[in-house]
């Protein structure tokens, strides 16, 4: 009987150190971006151990770095039923819902997160490490809670590295980069062979724009594990920053490699090309990756949507802004309002505006871009774009309205945005403050001919009898600047004849014959429209006392 007992107990002992062993294999397969291979070992697991809340979390964890929240929330739902007194399953459905945009589901995450920690009195080390990481990765971080947890953690366990690796992120969004290094190097004196800190610190540099120092640090991390696929992918996107394709290429192949060519490194891999502006390859590497994985992933749509518009006016892709479009109206009929970013909405709109140049396409595309600068008020240039929208449906008091909203944030305010701003006004007839906006334009770029018709233009409205010359000065200094252009002289044709006219008439109403005609003759030398050119030449014969031609 004794022995049975002792077998039995020895079987169990057994069977629960081959399921860690499992386990720990399942997520350092997550850490190494092999989401599908984890996906494989965390199957195994839970059918081994259907009730044993831990095996759900994790997988739902490596579903959620495999950009498939979905999937992830049906496995942390799944975990709390079939483990309701393990709290980490609802540590992931907070996380899900830290990562929206809809307030109230964020506040009832971070209630969670408190509650589950509070249940827990504190004392698993696990669950503090967990809630920690939720508040510091996620996009609706609460860094002063997350380091409360890790001083608890790093209390219960204080040679845990992932507790060090943890703070030094905390650090690394507080823009502390001397903090957080110290504590990338500590969790390194714990564990020599951890690529994990040392791509962390890469990632310290990087962020600091120091991309000489972030390639160090991943090449150490290849060192100490070549196998470490994230090491390869990072250096990679800080190689492309260098100007080193070539070898950027080679290290998303090695990357591509070691993960085994899954989706979520196929997709990621996508999104650096996106990113580094090669939009045609991004397109090509999408066409390939939609054999084999979920062409409705949010993220590939996201991508497609994005290089079409990028790729708008190139030959070689016809029809961009209609796939583009297609592209982007797939993703938000796939994506929840909550899950949609600044960035979906502005190329939505983007898209719209560029697509049948009707109204309502462009009015739809006008209410994208308002959303996408609701969400992300940084995104101050998407004022120029709804202004010019609005220009072209010839609503000038909207366009005047989102210049003027831009310009008094004064972020990146551009002299294209005083030249619309000047025309819109003009078309506006506020000619005075369109002559304002063109003498902006004439200080912030002298040398721009057009900004100096404009403001002629503007003038002539002010001074609509020509009599006090308001306009002379500023057509004047257009002519200056556009007869010194000598390599580009066709491009100042319309300028230089509507110039030329107003101040030829200017010296008729003075009776200064010599500059009426000099300037009548300039005219006249220019392609003029024929029943034009015949008022030119009858003006001149006029002033010269000859008879009129029959």
């Amino acid at each position: 009987m004794k022995q049975t007992i002792f077998l039995t107990l020895l079987l169990f002992v057994s069977t629960q150190i081959f399921a860690q062993s499992l386990l720990e294999e399942a997520k350092k397969l997550t850490e190494n971006e092999q989401y599908e291979a984890a996906s494989a070992k965390f199957g195994e697991l839970i059918s081994r151990e259907p009730g044993n809340g831990n095996n759900y979390y994790f997988f739902g964890e490596n579903l959620l770095q495999g950009d498939n929240p979905d999937s992830a929330r049906m496995a942390f739902e799944k975990g709390l039923q079939m483990d309701p007194a393990n709290p980490l399953n609802k540590i992931g459905l907070a996380k899900i819902k830290l990562d929206e945009q809809v307030r109230q589901k964020v506040a009832e995450a971070k209630t969670t997160i408190n509650e589950v920690v509070t249940s827990t009195q504190q004392k698993n080390a696990r669950i503090l490490i967990e809630a920690a990481d939720a508040l510091i990765h996620l996009k609706n971080k609460d860094l002063d809670k997350a380091k409360q947890y890790l001083d608890k953690a790093q209390s219960l366990d204080p040679k845990n590295p992932e507790v060090k690796i943890l703070f030094g992120d905390l650090y690394t969004e507080l823009s502390n980069g001397t903090l957080a290094a110290d504590y990338y190097n500590q969790a390194l004196e714990l564990d020599k062979n951890s690529a994990r800190s040392i791509v962390s610190k890469g990632r310290l540099y990087r962020r600091s724009l120091n991309f000489e120092g972030a390639s160090g640090e991943y090449e150490k991390a290849i060192t100490v594990d070549p196998n470490y696929a994230p090491a390869y992918r990072e250096l990679a996107e800080v190689e492309f920053k260098l100007g080193k394709r070539d070898k950027a290429l080679e290290n998303y192949r090695k990357y591509l490699d070691l993960s085994k060519n899954n989706c979520g490194a196929r997709i990621s891999y996508a999104r650096a090309l996106y990113i580094n502006r090669n939009y045609f390859d991004a397109l090509t590497e999408i066409s390939q990756l939609k054999e084999k994985c979920d062409p409705n992933n949010p993220t590939v749509l996201r991508i497609t949507s994005y290089c079409y518009y990028e790729l708008r006016d190139n030959t070689k892709v016809p029809d961009a802004i209609k796939k583009g479009l297609e592209a982007a109206t797939k993703l938000f009929a796939v994506l929840p309002e909550a899950k949609r970013t600044a960035t979906d909405y502005e190329y939505y709109g983007k898209l719209q505006i560029e697509n049948k140049q009707d109204s309502a396409s462009i009015e739809q595309g006008i209410d994208a871009l308002r959303k996408a600068y609701e969400i992300d008020r940084s995104k101050t240039d998407l004022l120029s774009v709804i202004a010019d929208a609005y220009i072209k449906l010839k609503k000038y008091p909207d366009a005047i309205k989102a210049l003027m909203e831009k310009i008094t944030i004064g972020k990146d305010v551009k002299t294209i945005d005083y030249v619309n701003l000047g025309r819109s006004y003009y078309y506006n007839s506020q000619f005075l403050e369109s002559d304002s906006s063109w003498k902006k334009v004439n200080e912030l770029s002298p040398t721009y001919a057009s900004g100096w018709s404009g403001r002629a233009r503007a003038n002539t409205q002010l001074d609509t009898s020509s009599e006090a010359g308001l306009a002379k000065p500023f057509y004047e200094k257009y002519i200056e600047l556009a007869l010194a252009d000598s390599a580009n002289p066709a491009k100042y044709t319309q300028g230089l004849i509507e110039a030329y006219g107003y101040l030829a008439y200017y010296y008729i109403l003075k009776k200064d014959t010599a500059s009426a005609l000099k300037y009548l003759r300039l005219k006249s030398a220019l392609p003029l429209e024929p029943e034009d050119l015949k008022k030119v030449m009858q003006a001149i014969d006029q002033l010269e006392g000859k008879k009129p031609k029959k």
